[in-house]
């Protein structure tokens, strides 16, 4: 047991395996320069699929975000994979919610922004094109409310710059979790805005607070991101009771900033090597804004496009194992 407890403490959100806490989650590690494509800022989705295989199904059309829709993410890292055995579970292993910022502006609100230890609201140009992995979005197909807007803007401003909760991120690989089948019906249950979250937990959170899904039934602190992907669970009551199911969102879509393609994120050419996309890209740095406030996505020029720059090595397939799946085949929803 406490080998696993350090293993998952190693590896949470802004935990460097080899060298303890990213010791500066406001530098340019945390906050590198990236690309935003001009014709679209915030990408591209391609048609919906329940599937994990990270493959261009054409038409790409321009994603036009809205308040509410929930992003799932997948990290490359082999480690992850070791860790999601243990949590049996698999991928996508990372998920975050568009909410509308105070200016106007769509905004991710992520809990381990950029693999640090914090909550962060960011511009959602800026952090989807971030992300070092692949991004699916499962968009909002019944449009919010303005109070339910007004909601889910207030909770993610009282999130923002919020500790992220490695305890309850590491107690996920023991018995006494709420994802444990034995107790999800009785823990796990929301425990409302201006605490400290997880990455699923905060996206569950904000969607009870805003009035999207069911409080009674939604346990915040017992759902993976994989449940939300699929609306599956192999947690016997969230099965039954998957939080987005039939409540307004559509099936997932890959995101890409370049149509054709399906790069992850660490694949795909940053500033200041060329730019592969069609028609350009702006250049965006983050601004340091000085003591604790995390910097300003800028844009400070743009670049033409070059389809002739598209990296040669294509990024590998992920493996769909085991645990990427929900066990369909003993399992009937009631």
């Amino acid at each position: 047991m406490l080998p696993m407890f350090v293993l998952t403490l190693a590896l949470a959100p802004g935990v460097d395996v080899f060298g303890g806490a990213r010791s500066d989650p406001l530098g340019p590690k945390a906050y590198p320069p990236v690309y935003v494509p001009v014709e679209s800022p915030f990408g591209y989705l391609y048609r919906p699929a329940f599937d994990l295989h990270a493959v261009p199904r054409p038409p790409a059309v321009p994603y036009t975000p809205k308040a509410g829709d929930v992003l799932l993410l997948s990290d490359p890292d082999p480690l992850f994979d070791v860790l999601y055995v243990f949590a049996k579970s698999g991928k996508p292993g990372h998920c975050a919610i568009v909410v509308t910022m105070p200016d106007g502006r769509p905004g991710m609100l992520e809990a381990g922004f950029s693999f640090t230890p914090w909550t962060r609201l960011t511009p959602l140009d800026y952090a989807i094109s971030l992300y070092a992995g692949n991004v699916w979005v499962r968009p909002r197909e019944v449009p919010l409310t303005p109070d339910e807007d007004r909601r889910l803007t207030e909770f993610a401003m009282q999130a923002n710059g919020g500790a992220y909760n490695k305890k309850r991120f590491a107690n996920q690989l023991t018995l006494f979790r709420s994802r444990n089948p034995i107790v999800t019906r009785f823990a796990g249950k929301p425990v409302g805005p201006g605490k400290t979250y997880t990455c699923v937990q905060i996206v569950v959170e904000a969607m009870v607070y805003a009035g999207l899904i069911d409080a009674k039934t939604a346990r915040p602190a017992a759902t993976y991101a994989q449940d939300l992907f699929y609306d599956r669970s192999r947690n016997p009551y969230i099965d039954r009771h998957p939080p987005m199911a039939g409540r307004g969102w559509g099936a997932p879509q890959l995101w890409t900033p370049i149509p054709g393609a399906a790069l992850r994120g660490r694949d795909r050419p940053q500033p200041p090597a060329p730019w592969p996309g069609e028609g350009g890209a702006f250049v965006v740095v983050p601004t340091p804004n000085g003591g604790s406030l995390p910097p300003t996505p800028t844009i400070v020029g743009s670049t033409p496009g070059d389809p002739s720059a598209m990296p040669a090595v294509v990024s590998s397939k992920q493996r769909i194992g085991f645990f990427d799946r929900p066990d369909r085949l003993f399992r009937l929803r009631r």
